[in-house]
């Protein structure tokens, strides 16, 4: 059967299947081997045997097995493909008006859940179709039942003092029954149909746990199914048969068409938990075990921008008390990964980062402004390694809630910042003018003016007790635009600050590049000024050396 899905393994090549080892198999026996080997290589192996007891000639009790095997694969598909409560659902609607138009009443009445599995699975909810309509499923399941209810029959003893079954008096049935089979996992019900059936299942029952691997054995069938689970109830037997470790996540792959170029590829089963991460019922401590295992430090990094993206995500829909350091650390590296999705930049700045704020996180909040305020050199230009324009962004929005949470400790985590690009390239600050504290009317900010009036309104707007020391500090500094961050902080804060102008040693107006602010701070402030400030300004400026 072609279902329009290449498989990634030959499933008609199984270990048994070895020339000289088994018969020759028809097209439409390898077919059915193969399909069946789709939903489980045990299923498939017990066909492969049940032909080669067809095809042997020195076993007596042939017809005898072969009925076994028929129906432990009678049974297996019964089992994969109904669920209990539909089984039991249907059991109740079988009366005998409607076994009558099965069969032999007499005879069905005890395999009541034999037939009600059959119906199950093929979708057939409503017992009361066999009295209304003769449409292809109910034809097809007078067929199949027909055929496996007389398994029984030939798989135990008819009389020890008897002479075995011939095998020839089970092969008639045994065809019948191949031709059932290739119907059921063939045309009848291809792969996407048992997957559609599976799906409405509210939660899995252990035979479709065990069968799923072989089921999603492509990526192509994982991408269908995952695409359409919706059930939270999944997530946690998935997640215990292992879906979401961390060894599913796929690697970079190489583009054929563009060597050098990489892209990533999608991990189905982490989009199923984004989609089902921001349900009600959905298992938090569930969400934080596969969030933690693919962030755990102690492993080997990959670097997938798909994951990435949908890791984020996941960890944004955790409660706040549930979201860790190691989270951060993991937002990081995905922010300099050479494959990252914009969209993670934008998840960061518009979500986690209120998220952390709203929650009072001030150690995580940190932590994240760390990450998202770092730089990396890109063709000799110095750069954020989160876009600046969602940089921007989020700084813009929650400077001030950012300032009352974290207070002047935020302004030191871009403090640093400003002294690693001041030494690696001091030229960027030289167009700032003046330093500002209205991040409100920045458009289009590039990464220095950016930080520098960030952090101006940190020290805008904290208390002036928090920072005197620190501003004091700044002062002492050898760099340009930290002493100018430190005089506008003064001007800002200049009735409790105004000290530590006047307490300048030598000529402020001598600075520098420290013209501007000086002179602002003596405009705003010059009518506060007593007679010997005031005469002090007035010897600067004579003795100024510009």
């Amino acid at each position: 059967m072609n279902d329009g899905f290449g498989e990634e393994q030959d499933l008609s090549r199984i270990r048994s299947d070895v020339p000289g080892r088994a018969p020759d198999l028809s097209p439409q026996q390898r077919e059915i081997r193969r399909n069946l080997g789709a939903i489980g290589p045990e299923i498939a192996a017990y066909y492969l045997d049940g032909i080669k007891i067809l095809h042997s000639t020195d076993l007596e009790t042939a017809a005898s097995l072969l009925a076994h095997i028929a129906r432990e694969i009678d049974g297996g598909l019964r089992d994969i493909l109904s669920s209990d409560q539909a089984r039991a659902n249907i059991q109740k609607q079988l009366t005998e008006e409607v076994l009558t138009k099965l069969g032999d009443y007499s005879e069905l009445k005890e395999r009541k859940g034999h037939i009600a599995s059959i119906l199950a699975a093929l979708g057939i909810d409503d017992a009361l179709v066999f009295l209304s309509t003769d449409d292809v499923r109910v034809n097809f399941a007078i067929r199949w039942i027909n055929v496996s209810t007389q398994f029984h029959r030939f798989a135990h003893r008819h009389g020890a003092w008897k002479v075995p079954r011939a095998r020839e008096e089970f092969e008639v049935l045994w065809y019948e029954f191949e031709g059932i089979l290739s119907n059921l996992v063939g045309s009848f019900l291809d792969l996407l149909s048992r997957l559609d059936r599976i799906l409405a299942y509210k939660e899995p029952t252990s035979e479709i746990r065990s069968t799923l691997p072989n089921l999603l054995g492509s990526k192509e069938r994982r991408a269908y199914f995952f695409s359409k689970l919706e059930s939270p109830t999944w997530l946690e037997p998935l997640k215990e048969d292992g879906w979401f470790d961390p060894d599913w996540n796929p690697m970079p792959q190489e583009s054929p068409d563009q060597p050098g170029y990489y892209y990533s590829s999608r991990w189905h089963a982490l989009e199923y938990v984004v989609k089902v991460s921001t349900h009600p019922q959905c298992p938090i401590n569930i969400l934080v075990d596969i969030v933690n295992a693919i962030t755990d430090e102690s492993r080997e990094r990959i670097d997938n921008g798909r994951t990435d993206l949908d890791t984020v995500k996941i960890i944004s829909t955790l409660p706040i008390d549930r979201i860790e350091p190691q989270h951060i650390t993991f937002m990081g590296a995905a922010l300099k990964s050479s494959q990252k999705y914009g969209l993670m930049e934008q998840e960061i700045g518009q979500t986690i980062l209120p998220k952390l704020l709203d929650g009072g996180k001030r150690k995580l909040t940190l932590a994240l402004l760390s990450v998202i305020l770092e730089v990396e050199s890109v063709d000799g230009r110095i750069r954020p390694i989160m876009n600046e324009h969602w940089l921007e962004e989020a700084l813009k929005k929650h400077w001030e809630t950012i300032a009352s949470v974290c207070d002047v400790e935020a302004a030191q985590i871009t403090l640093a910042q400003i002294r690693a690009l001041d030494a690696e390239d001091s030229s960027v600050f030289h167009f700032i003018h003046p330093v500002e504290n209205d991040l409100l009317h920045l458009s289009r900010a590039d990464y220095a003016k950016l930080i520098v009036n960030f952090t101006s309104s940190i020290f805008q707007f904290a208390q002036p007790v928090s920072i005197t020391e620190t501003i004091q500090g700044l002062l002492q500094e050898s760099s340009v635009i930290i002493k100018r961050i430190a005089v506008r902080a003064i001007t800002d804060h200049y009735r409790d600050l105004k000290h530590l102008f006047w307490e300048w040693e030598g000529n402020p107006l001598d600075g520098i590049g420290l013209e501007t602010e000086v002179s602002e701070l003596i405009q705003a402030n010059s009518h506060t000024f007593n007679e010997d400030e005031m005469e002090q300004v007035l010897q600067w400026i004579e003795s100024t050396q510009y």
